[in-house]
């Protein structure tokens, strides 16, 4: 799969991935931001949903990929 962009949420705290598979279609992935201090400082995004769904175009992806964000992060996007 080839990544062909990002969204990230206002807070910069979520953001989904668009990308194109092999075969031409499209799918979503969207992440959350993590970080902790645990004797070791870790920063890191965590995938929390993988696209399950084979999208036909980049637009209906952007699309569908923008409503994933506001489900996860509950922040309206532009």
């Amino acid at each position: 799969m080839k990544k062909i962009g990002k969204i990230l949420s206002p807070s910069k705290q979520y953001k989904v991935e668009i990308m194109k598979r092999h075969d031409g279609l499209y799918t979503t992935e969207v992440f959350a931001w993590f970080e902790w201090d645990d004797d070791y400082v870790y920063k890191y995004w965590s995938p929390i949903n993988q696209g399950l769904s084979l999208i036909d175009s980049e637009k209906r992806a952007i699309k569908i990929g923008i409503e994933q964000l506001k489900e996860h992060s509950g922040e309206l996007i532009d």
